[in-house]
């Protein structure tokens, strides 16, 4: 897997999709505590982790992703926080019980193995820590018309997105 989003998104490492029409509402729900840890659970090129930086200064930020392009370009943007490159299916290479806080915009619909991904998440949470995670849901026609007809590269379940969610599906996990 680690390949194809090398590939995917080699050439577009900076994609954030409508992150900018989603961040003033996300950016309330981040702590603003002094030295708490944050994971961004897909940290792309960083970008995320920059403007978690701007809202909570004094936190410990650490971001995991798969693809090695776009962790380069976060450690250039970012040389101070800490970056892991993480697999599908595998253990996250840090210690349990060290997250305050983790967020994850836009990647659960790209995860095979969603089951490890969560367990994992849980694994590194500390007690009484929080989850915020984001996923695109455009209602059952468009999700079946992009299925059917894959209009949409980006949203084809072909290409990165292997599963679609539901308010319904979320509520399991």
């Amino acid at each position: 897997m680690s390949k194809f989003y090398e590939n995917y998104w080699g050439g577009n490492v900076g994609y954030l999709g409508d992150f900018n029409l989603k961040w003033p509402k996300l950016k309330k729900l981040i702590p603003l505590e002094d030295n708490i840890t944050i994971i961004d659970f897909g940290c792309g090129n960083g970008k995320i982790l920059e403007e978690i930086k701007k809202i909570n200064p004094k936190a410990n930020l650490i971001g995991l992703d798969v693809s090695e392009t776009a962790l380069e370009q976060a450690r250039k943007n970012l040389p101070e926080v800490e970056l892991y490159k993480i697999n599908d299916g595998e253990k996250i290479p840090l210690k349990s019980e060290i997250a305050d806080f983790i967020f994850s915009s836009e990647v659960i619909e790209h995860i095979y193995d969603i089951e490890n991904a969560f367990s994992e998440m849980a694994r590194i949470l500390r007690p009484g820590g929080k989850i915020l995670l984001t996923t695109p849901y455009h209602g059952l026609i468009k999700n079946l018309l992009i299925t059917i007809f894959a209009f949409n590269k980006h949203f084809n379940p072909v290409g990165s997105h292997i599963r679609f969610f539901t308010k319904k599906h979320c509520s399991i996990y």
